[in-house]
């Protein structure tokens, strides 16, 4: 089982961020269109999740499944348990958790452009009606840090917490469906 060390950095200049990191020698920066399908157990409220499931699928017909822990906040960063996995058909798999009493209680559509440059990750999140910004995962806190500091980001706010309470306290959206074109 892994754990996911990360955060979110907000107000950025995505251009800028894109070509720092190919100049670093980042590798990647395929721009995806991702659609995400969050399943719990029915009645659960909003921040008592002790653990979710996400479906998500890549616009190159990837799809693949997580299930992860609550998170811990760690300073700046969030840190928790993790298992993913891929899959072929995530429409049964969609089917199978409403069988055993789960809930699809939201449904997002993003764009993702990734890179990977030594131990980091980042992320350059869209979605719709909110400014882009750049999820950096590494192998600590300070790690994560020092990914900020290269990029030059170390005076940008951060966001520790999930997307959803990024999209509805800092930008007032409906977390639950955000989609493209709707």
């Amino acid at each position: 089982m892994a754990h996911e060390i990360e955060t979110k950095v907000l107000d950025i200049k995505k251009n800028s961020i894109i070509r720092k990191i190919k100049e670093l020698g980042g590798k990647g920066g395929k721009k995806e269109k991702l659609t995400v399908d969050w399943f719990r157990t029915v009645g659960v409220k909003n921040g008592e999740d002790l653990w979710y499931l996400r479906i998500r699928s890549y616009d190159n017909k990837k799809h693949e499944v997580t299930w992860k822990s609550k998170s811990k906040i760690l300073g700046n960063v969030r840190k928790h348990k993790e298992i993913n996995f891929l899959l072929d058909e995530p429409e049964k798999l969609a089917d199978l958790f409403l069988e055993i009493d789960l809930e699809n209680y939201a449904h997002q559509e993003k764009y993702r452009t990734s890179f990977v440059f030594k131990n980091w990750r980042f992320d350059i999140d869209e979605y719709p009606k909110m400014p882009a910004f750049i999820e950096i995962e590494g192998k600590s806190e300070k790690h994560v840090n020092e990914g900020m500091k290269l990029l030059g980001l170390e005076n940008n706010e951060t966001w520790s917490g999930g997307e959803r309470t990024l999209i509805e306290e800092v930008y007032k959206l409906n977390w639950y469906k955000m989609q493209w074109g709707k």
